[in-house]
């Protein structure tokens, strides 16, 4: 059920700053928190973590004993094409992507043994010989091609960027596929080292299995049907013929959905589940506690993006100088200490400074209440408009300061309760006019393409404003790294001086793991992550 919230001043007043402060009481960001934790929030902090837990005196030779996994967000589909990045976490035991993503946030061989590039606009993709999918299908070229064209077909995918490049994809060889895109595409292996890039049985998609009701993949556990409830659990056992066997530690991997993140850190504190995904920021200090290891870094951008900028929904919208006051009504510095515990970096864009994105001139911009008080009268509304636009649990606290922020001048926005599974879907469909968005302060061509562009899957308004500037990115991708820099940073300016889209802070990615969760090697632990992925995890005694 949908369940409007209307605006209570002195409630979400009350609200926002309780969250202020228990985050305060709880020290912030802790280890790798900012103010509040005095420490650098540009810290990496996960790096120290993961190679703490490599551990391989007294690794099991066979599978052994269960991995319990806290979630908190239900998949509503087992087909990686149609489940966003963030669903997708719950996928990682049964599907193996293209790529892994290593420490340094680089793509690392896993499916695909090596690659180089025929031309600007191509890539050429050598494939492990040993891979069989659970159903007795073998893997190789003729299965990349399936799984590629399938997805660059689809139009209503969370990903649909990721797949919209992909022009054709040739068999070489046996293990060769050639992927042939319409424009360069940069960050291609980044993208398929995410559930994006998770490989299906062809069997399975040329038979017509419901991949929404049960996986068909070929990774190093198998679903187990008997142990699933719809919301609630996932269980998957050892796959004993999987190509990997040293990735292969733990006989079963059993992910509890929990989506209200008190009972989730109730779970994870009292020892009843061993991994916790997405550990809200305020939380951080409760799980830095001995026998913990905490995962945390910057790579988040929280923004809030205007998705009816024609006033379809929202008449106001459509008027540039509403918009120029929502940025001018955000107070970053106000919500990181509120919501994040002083735990993020209030920047003024949407890029790490540990990139070469970063703009620091961005951060001059600052919350002026007055000024777009005037903006909004100019614009007609000088007693104010009202919208709705939805949260979900794991997002509450930050929609409410975001409510109370734009509140203060004067504009009523009525908050609509969703399950954390139609979340991104109601972004995508045209439910929301304005949406609470957490694009990647990493990777600025996923930024681009998924969050902003009028290409992206977050315009379900067909907008095409964005025209001149998607010719400024597309010019960019052949230019060096360097070269690209002063585009990507114009970019990020430009769509906060016409409204698009506003940064609110840079915040980490956080999950957590029991001191009893150890590794052959490093885990993979990516910049999207929100949750360890279960290769080469074991449980020490």
């Amino acid at each position: 059920m949908r369940t409007r919230v209307t605006r209570r001043a002195a409630g979400i007043g009350a609200l926002v700053t309780a969250v202020a402060l228990v985050a305060t009481a709880c020290g912030g960001g802790g280890g790798g928190g900012g103010a509040a934790g005095g420490s650098n929030p540009l810290e990496h902090t996960s790096r120290g973590s993961l190679e703490q837990m490599v551990r391989t005196d007294g690794a099991p030779a066979e599978p052994t004993g269960t991995l319990r996994v806290g979630s908190w967000i239900s998949n509503t589909s087992f087909d990686p094409v149609a489940v966003s990045l963030i669903q997708g976490q719950n996928l990682h035991a049964v599907y193996d992507p293209l790529f892994q993503i290593d420490a340094d946030n680089q793509p690392v061989p896993w499916l695909v043994t090596e690659w180089d590039e025929p031309s600007d606009n191509s890539v050429r993709l050598t494939l492990r010989d040993d891979v069989v999918f659970h159903d007795g299908t073998p893997f190789d070229a003729a299965a990349v091609k399936v799984n590629l064209e399938r997805a660059a077909q689809t139009t209503t995918s969370p990903n649909a960027n990721m797949y919209s490049l992909i022009e054709s994809v040739t068999v070489e060889s046996e293990y060769v596929a050639v992927v042939e895109f319409t424009r360069p595409y940069p960050n291609f292996y980044y993208n398929m080292a995410t559930p994006a890039g998770m490989m299906v049985s062809p069997t399975a998609i040329q038979e017509g299995t419901d991949l929404a009701r049960q996986p068909a993949g070929s990774g190093g556990w198998r679903w187990d049907a008997a142990g699933f409830v719809e919301g609630s659990k996932q269980v998957y056992t050892a796959n004993p013929d999987y190509w990997n066997p040293d990735a292969v530690r733990v006989e079963t991997v059993e992910i509890s959905i929990l989506t209200d993140p008190t009972a989730r850190l109730n779970a994870f504190t009292s020892g009843q589940i061993d991994v916790m995904s997405y550990v809200p920021d305020a939380n951080k200090a409760s799980v830095e506690t001995a026998g913990t290891r905490v995962f945390s870094d910057l790579t988040i951008a929280t923004s809030l993006a205007i998705l009816d900028r024609e006033g379809t929904v929202v008449p106001a919208f459509a008027d540039e100088r509403v918009r120029k006051a929502i940025g001018l009504l955000l107070d970053r510095e106000g919500f990181n200490a509120s919501v994040l515990g002083d735990s993020g970096l209030p920047a003024g864009g949407f890029a790490s400074p540990t990139t070469e994105w970063h703009d620091e001139s961005l951060d001059d911009r600052a919350l002026n209440v007055e000024r777009a008080k005037t903006l909004l009268a100019e614009a007609g509304y000088e007693n104010g408009f009202s919208f709705d636009m939805p949260s979900t649990t794991s997002i509450a606290t930050a929609v409410v300061a975001i409510q109370q922020m734009l509140a203060a001048g004067g504009i009523e926005m009525n908050i609509v309760e969703l399950p954390p599974s139609e979340y991104s879907a109601a972004q995508r469909n045209g439910e929301s006019p304005a949406a609470y968005l957490i694009p990647t302060a990493v990777d600025m061509d996923q930024w681009w393409t998924r969050s902003v562009s009028n290409n992206s899957p977050f315009n379900p308004f067909g907008l095409t404003d964005l025209g001149d500037l998607e010719q400024r990115y597309l010019d960019s991708l052949t230019l060096s790294g360097a070269e690209r820099a002063p585009v990507m940073r114009e970019l990020q300016a430009e769509v906060i001086e016409r409204g698009v889209i506003f940064p609110l802070s840079l915040r980490s990615r956080i999950a957590a793991a029991s001191e009893s969760v150890v590794a052959t090697q490093q885990p993979f632990f990516a910049p999207e992550d929100w949750s360890l992925r279960p290769h080469y995890l074991w449980l020490a005694g």
